[in-house]
């Protein structure tokens, strides 16, 4: 239990956490039911008793119900126009967890309300709320118990306390079930809490497993092709140009001969390793499988810069690699495709690779550009 109340407000991955409080905005059809119910129990129970306070209370859960219905629109709409940090979404669920804390109180002054009067239909309609929202809040907003554990004694509470002040013995053995019915709800909070950040952390797993390759930790092919889309976007919108540097390793047939598979294996990944340490940040590098890697770079301003980077790859990859004992040595030949704005980002690979087969049939440790393709020359290939 101890642990369960730290992993509330630490030990959660920013992305889970972001995933977690998104699902607080889901809930726009129980938030207006809920509003619904509360005002209508409000004024039959104001026009039954005569009272005006209910009415009040009555127009209140309107008021708050109408606030929180367009808060999650707001909140959809500005998830959709920028990057959701963990900063904005901690901001969200702030005012998420403040008009649930208005909404459970005014219930809660409902139930109690109702039961330090003497109408028993008044404490049927106020027991039928109260519990009915309660349920309602282990069942939504479990996903953040920091919230979802004040709000249900908000709920509970005042009207518990309220039975228990008339000083009747049926009225206090109501209370004494609603407050355990209370207790309950902490354990299933807690119960739907873990098993909600079981499934999203396995769901992130298998989607960061899908789009890396096992061995080096690299993007895979998969994850390759979603990264070249965003970046070729953003490349569009800015005018900038892009490169991708197609890369076959030379003499790694012979290592993995000679000295094994696990062996090349090791030499991948210490290949990769150095590939990721010559990267800008928003660069990145693939392992597209067997030997062949991709770099791409991000922001390129000419030819000469991508060609800079194309050298460096060599000289990298050609240094000696020291692995289980013994001193390997290979190289790396490099196409490289340049990307104009408004070019097709998918056509950049096929042109990096037939650069690269240009570079391994005139000596191998080159770097050589993709050349322009005219459209007789693609329908031929065709």
């Amino acid at each position: 239990m101890i642990r369960f109340w730290k992993s509330i407000f630490v030990g959660v991955p920013d992305h889970v956490r972001i995933e977690l409080i998104d699902m607080l905005f889901q809930t726009r059809v129980p938030l207006s039911i809920a509003g619904f119910t509360l005002a209508i129990v409000s004024c039959h129970v104001a026009i039954s008793s005569a009272n005006p306070w209910f009415y009040g209370l009555s127009a209140a859960g309107v008021i708050v119900t109408i606030f929180r219905v367009a808060t999650e629109g707001v909140y959809h709409r500005s998830k959709g126009q920028r990057s959701f940090t963990i900063v904005a979404a901690e901001r969200w669920e702030r005012l998420y967890a403040w008009s649930s804390y208005v909404f459970a109180g005014l219930i809660g002054l409902l139930g109690a309300a109702t039961f330090w009067a003497k109408n028993p239909a008044h404490q049927l309609l106020a027991t039928a709320l109260v519990f009915g929202y309660a349920a309602g809040i282990v069942c939504r907003i479990s996903v953040r118990p920091g919230i979802a554990l004040p709000a249900l004694m908000l709920v509970a509470l005042p009207t518990a306390f309220s039975a228990l002040a008339r000083a009747d013995g049926n009225l206090a053995f109501y209370a004494v079930i609603l407050i355990a019915f209370l207790l309950g709800s902490f354990e299933t909070v807690r119960f739907i809490y873990r098993q909600n950040i079981e499934q999203i952390s396995l769901k992130h797993e298998f989607s960061t497993l899908a789009r890396h390759d096992a061995l080096t930790g690299l993007a895979n092919r998969l994850g390759f092709q979603e990264r070249l889309a965003i970046i070729a976007a953003r490349a569009r919108a800015t005018g900038c140009l892009i490169a991708v540097h197609s890369i076959d390793l030379d003499r790694f047939k012979e290592v993995n001969d000679v000295h094994g598979h696990p062996v090349g294996d090791a030499l991948l990944q210490a290949v990769a390793s150095r590939l990721s340490g010559i990267l800008r940040d928003g660069d990145f590098a693939v392992r597209m499988g067997g030997d062949e890697f991709v770099v791409v770079q991000s922001v390129v301003g000419n030819r000469e810069e991508a060609m800079l980077l194309g050298r460096r790859i060599i000289r990298t990859v050609s240094e000696p690699f020291i692995i289980d004992g013994l001193e390997l040595t290979v190289g790396a030949s490099v196409g490289i495709a340049v990307g104009r704005d408004g070019d097709d980002p998918s056509d950049l690979t096929p042109a990096a690779d037939r650069a690269l087969y240009a570079s391994k049939a005139s000596g191998r440790n080159r770097v050589t550009f993709a050349k322009p393709v005219d459209a007789e020359t693609m329908a031929r290939a065709g």
